[in-house]
């Protein structure tokens, strides 16, 4: 074939061309936005941006307000009965126009059902091709609102209780410091006349009387001794739940010694080995903790008060959440393990009264104190094989243990 008769090869230009393409990518874009505001679960309006009248509404919001499009189409927001309480439509409008944004909270809203919901509304001026519209997304807040109205009730409702239960608590502590006043003062006077008399006749006929009527008096005067005991344990029970915590930094070391030293007079004859380790700084009750230390000692040096060598420990282990455990442990009496639940229970007691004297309260004092720490008690032992209380103190950083 000749060079002339050859075919030059041309370019064939896309069918699809650059405006075609353009105009395609924007019908594309235009569907894309109609199937999102038609499906949108939010209200849409669009405004004119001179007149501020409706040019589309989505089928939310029809739905929402009750009207027809055709109802709402032409006509501003202000002329839309449930909008009647919105600013003026020209005043919108300059507002719109000046920032380009207007935002109403919280508008309350009366449907044509006669419904009545809140609104937020928003609106934006934004370009749409070579002009621009006005843009109003409306989003139904009615539940939102009323769950707010519910929590805010209930707010309400739980601090009339709590008042309620505060001036029920004023009138419980009135009556028990009533109660308190009446141990205090109307009780010990019939034992301080118990007392008296048996002085009186010990000293005016304790030389006639026999033996057996020496020993009867003595017993009448140890019970007295006794109940005055148990009248002041009770009423150190009663402050203890009613006490002010008056929590600072504790040097445990420091409170051990100060504690150790109430008991240098009764420890003397005795044959007793401290073993005292490192304790830590808690953030505690000073004064409240003290009576924990020395109900602890006071209960080991008792129940050791058979043995010819008695060992009193006081240490620390690690704790669950990262709590302090303290313990005393000792060699001396010990207790029955089963009943271990019942050592810090009020008049609960695990030994004879004549081999070791108490009121069964030092124990419930001591959980009760720790408790209101938001600590925990508790005890291991066997009988005649040594006894260890262990009380727990919570970190400030870490939560209160779960008992």
């Amino acid at each position: 074939m000749s060079a002339k008769n050859q075919i030059e090869p041309t370019l064939l230009e896309d069918p699809a061309g650059p405006e075609t393409q353009t105009r395609q990518a924007l019908r594309a874009s235009e569907l894309s936005y109609r199937r999102l505001f038609e499906a949108a679960k939010d209200g849409i309006l669009i405004l004119d941006v001179d007149t501020g009248r409706i040019t589309d509404v989505n089928p939310f919001l029809t739905r929402l307000l009750g009207f027809s499009r055709e109802q709402m189409i032409g006509r501003t927001v202000g002329e839309l009965s449930p909008f009647h309480d919105i600013e003026e439509n020209q005043i919108m409008l300059e507002h719109l126009q000046k920032e380009g944004y207007v935002r109403y909270e919280d508008l309350p809203l009366e449907t044509c059902d006669g419904r009545h919901i809140a609104v937020e509304f928003v609106s934006n001026v934004y370009a749409a091709g070579d002009r621009n519209v006005i843009q109003c997304n409306i989003r139904d807040i009615t539940e939102r609102k009323n769950t707010e109205a519910d929590i805010l009730r209930h707010n309400a409702e739980l601090e009339q209780h709590v008042a309620e239960r505060t001036v029920q608590l004023q009138a419980a502590n009135e009556e028990l410091e009533a109660f308190s006043y009446s141990v205090s003062h109307d009780l010990r006077a019939p034992l301080r006349h118990v007392q008296g008399f048996v002085d009186l006749l010990e000293k005016e006929a304790g030389a006639t009387l026999s033996e057996k009527s020496r020993r009867y008096l003595a017993t009448i005067s140890e019970s007295a001794r006794r109940m005055g005991n148990l009248i002041d344990d009770l009423l150190a029970f009663s402050r203890v739940g009613r006490a002010e915590m008056q929590k600072t930094e504790v040097n445990l070391d420091e409170l051990v010694r100060e504690a150790l030293g109430d008991f240098q007079a009764e420890t003397t004859e005795r044959n007793i080995a401290f073993q005292i380790h490192p304790l830590p700084a808690v953030r505690a009750d000073r004064a409240l903790l003290r009576m924990v230390f020395v109900n602890l000692i006071a209960n080991a040096v008792k129940f050791t008060g058979k043995r010819a060598v008695a060992t009193i420990e006081i240490g620390c282990q690690p704790g669950a959440g990262g709590e302090t455990v303290v313990f005393v442990r000792d060699n001396g009496a010990g207790f029955d393990p089963h009943y271990a639940h019942k050592l810090f229970g009020v008049f609960q007691r695990l030994h004879n009264q004549e081999e070791f004297p108490g009121t069964g309260i030092g124990l419930a004092n001591i959980q009760r104190i720790i408790q209101r720490h938001g600590g925990r008690t508790w005890a291991e032992g066997v009988v005649d094989g040594g006894a260890t209380f262990y009380f727990s103190i919570p970190n400030p950083t870490a939560p209160p243990h779960e008992h």
